[in-house]
């Protein structure tokens, strides 16, 4: 028990010791890594923790993003809801829950969709497609309401009507924050969550599409 301890100790010191670095990468890796592979993520995962060593910055030599940013109750929450377990997908969700942006996840096999919407079921979950006529109405009373969207089947367009919730763009007046979303200006409220998802297998977004998702 107490050889025990005294690893478990060991570990907290060096992960402590770490974690500057480790956030660093990982901040990293949520800002511009969402939409790469596997492979490609490794190679930057190797090359910044080349750069943190060679500036004297401390990070751990197997750097894992659940370690740093995953909760572990969270995280088994997340696999009973769907996620699948593999080292990918967990990464991916960490990324959606601490992303800035609302996500827009690649789900041809329906993974992230089975997940999402068993992690929102109690939530009063909504969900549309770009093709239904009153999709920026269910859009509008989420906004509103505070509860969170799904946006599925997702094309390579997006409706421009969609930009200033993607970009946040909201504005206060007195105790109140606002949002336009087409022609309405509605109430915003702060726990409102959206949520995208394309069944395409290789979707090509364009330039300015692409710049509202990162």
């Amino acid at each position: 028990e107490k050889q025990r301890w005294s690893v478990g100790a060991t570990t907290l010191s060096d992960k402590l010791h770490n974690i500057f670095g480790d956030v660093l990468i990982s901040a990293a890796v949520v800002a511009y890594l969402g939409p790469f592979t596997v492979d490609y993520r490794q190679s930057c995962y190797n090359q910044w923790q080349k750069l943190c060593v060679e500036q004297n910055i401390p990070c751990s030599e197997s750097f894992s993003m659940s370690a740093t940013l995953g909760d572990a109750v969270k995280i088994r929450n997340w696999n009973l809801a769907g996620l699948p377990i593999d080292t990918f997908s967990i990464d991916n969700a960490i990324i959606v829950s601490h992303s800035r942006r609302w996500p827009l996840m690649i789900d041809p096999q329906g993974q992230a969709s089975k997940w999402i919407r068993n992690m929102e079921k109690g939530n009063k979950l909504g969900v549309t497609k770009l093709s239904d006529p009153g999709y920026l109405r269910v859009i509008e009373n989420a906004c509103q309401l505070g509860l969170p969207v799904l946006i599925d089947n997702v094309g390579e367009d997006l409706d421009p009507a969609l930009e200033p919730v993607l970009l946040k763009q909201t504005f206060s007046q007195g105790v109140l924050v606002f949002i336009k979303i087409g022609e309405n200006v509605v109430e915003y409220h702060e726990d409102f969550r959206l949520f995208m998802i394309s069944r395409l297998r290789n979707p090509h977004y364009m330039p300015e599409i692409s710049k509202l998702l990162e």
